[in-house]
């Protein structure tokens, strides 16, 4: 069973896990009160995928297609290990979506902020005294109603 991990764990299980970062963001902080553009200027911004490079100015709009991969990097390094290692993880959308700062959307018409379209969990099980198992990690993302 995956347990979420206190502080007091973070202290015992010494062991370094580097954090997994989830497909959609719920908004970084330089863009959490950021309002939504008329949709005029939406349409108007540049899309990129991933893997492509930002537009050198201005801002923008990701697209992450249905049934293409999307990847993100798992790694466990640091000081403990004689030797570290790195797995890509590569999962596929059920259908599109456009990012665009904190807001979300499936057809690049109707946009929601994306921490009233997702809800997600991150659950880290370390290696320790009352878990002498195999570490997972859980990233968990669902469409909220």
């Amino acid at each position: 069973m995956l347990k979420k991990l206190s502080p007091q764990r973070w202290g015992r299980a010494a062991l370094p896990v580097v954090f997994a970062a989830s497909l959609v963001a719920c908004g970084s902080m330089p863009y959490q009160f950021a309002s939504l553009p008329a949709p005029a200027e939406l349409a108007a911004l540049p899309v990129i995928q991933l893997g492509q490079p930002k537009p050198a100015q201005g801002e923008y709009i990701v697209y992450l297609p249905a049934n293409q991969p999307v990847s993100t990097v798992a790694k466990v390094q640091g000081s403990l290990f004689a030797q570290t290692d790195s797995k890509t993880l590569s999962v596929q959308l059920k259908r599109d979506i456009y990012l665009y700062k904190n807001w979300i959307s499936y057809d690049k018409r109707a946009w929601l902020k994306s921490t009233d379209a997702v809800q997600g969990n991150f659950h880290i099980q370390l290696p320790d005294y009352d878990h002498p198992q195999a570490g997972e990690v859980l990233i968990e993302l669902d469409a909220k109603s």
